[in-house]
């Protein structure tokens, strides 16, 4: 059996990784950190710069953001501006509504959104947003961790600076897992303490039956189910149910 220190930090790991998002995890990420500078301004800002590292631009870039009709960054920056609450963290957009994407679509026709290459941090998870407006300027930072945020700074004022300590917390935290150390975990541990997990399967069951019923994204599971899926894929595990 593993030790007890040993369980509670892959439960807390675990904790840190099953996390609700709306929407896929990277352009949520960039609605939070927009959401979060708007509100150390205190106003819907003239204009909003963001910096991101190449790897936050890749895995954004062409996904869709649920309930818009839209893909990629601009129409989540537009509504992390509008309607986003980073109480929310990665559901941070749950409030949008048709309303709120009208007007998200037009705050980008306004070309009030500039996205650019993060060319100086190394860290593959890097998001900083500056927003401007009435004379004023909010800044915030996530770094490490999709919901870490690293900096927050409202004009001169530096409100928070853990922009150095990610590394040495990445480090604290981190598990070493084996193959020996996971089967512990899964034929030991009290089924109440994960039974959070329970939640992020009933989560994930609805968004797949969502998926299968409406045409979002590349439809992967809507055309496997498909005539045209079963033929190419055939009679396989993948059609439990006749």
């Amino acid at each position: 059996m593993l030790p007890k220190e040993e369980r509670e930090s892959i439960i807390r790991l675990m904790h840190e990784q099953v996390v609700p998002a709306v929407g896929c995890t990277e352009p949520i990420a960039v609605a939070l950190c927009v959401a979060k500078a708007r509100e150390l301004l205190g106003t819907i800002p003239e204009r909003v710069q963001l910096r991101l590292s190449a790897n936050i631009v890749k895995n954004a870039m062409g996904v869709g953001i649920p309930g818009t009709g839209m893909i990629g960054l601009p129409i989540a920056v537009a509504l992390g501006v509008l309607i986003g609450k980073s109480e929310y963290l990665l559901e941070v957009l749950k409030d949008s509504n048709k309303e709120a994407v009208a007007r998200g679509r037009q705050f980008i026709d306004e070309g009030r959104i500039d996205i650019a290459l993060e060319e100086e941090d190394p860290d593959k998870l890097y998001i900083r947003v500056l927003c401007l407006g009435e004379g004023h300027e909010s800044e915030a930072i996530i770094k490490g961790h999709h919901t870490h945020f690293a900096y927050l700074r409202l004009d001169g004022d530096v409100l928070l600076d853990e922009r150095h300590h990610v590394q040495e917390d990445d480090e604290q935290t981190c598990v070493p897992l084996t193959l020996r150390k996971v089967f512990d975990f899964a034929t030991t541990t009290d089924i109440d303490e994960i039974r959070f997990i329970l939640e992020a399967k009933r989560l994930n069951e609805a968004a797949s039956a969502d998926g299968l019923r409406e045409n979002y994204g590349h439809q992967l599971g809507k055309t496997l189910c498909s005539p045209l899926g079963r033929g190419i894929m055939g009679d396989s595990i993948l059609w439990p149910v006749r």
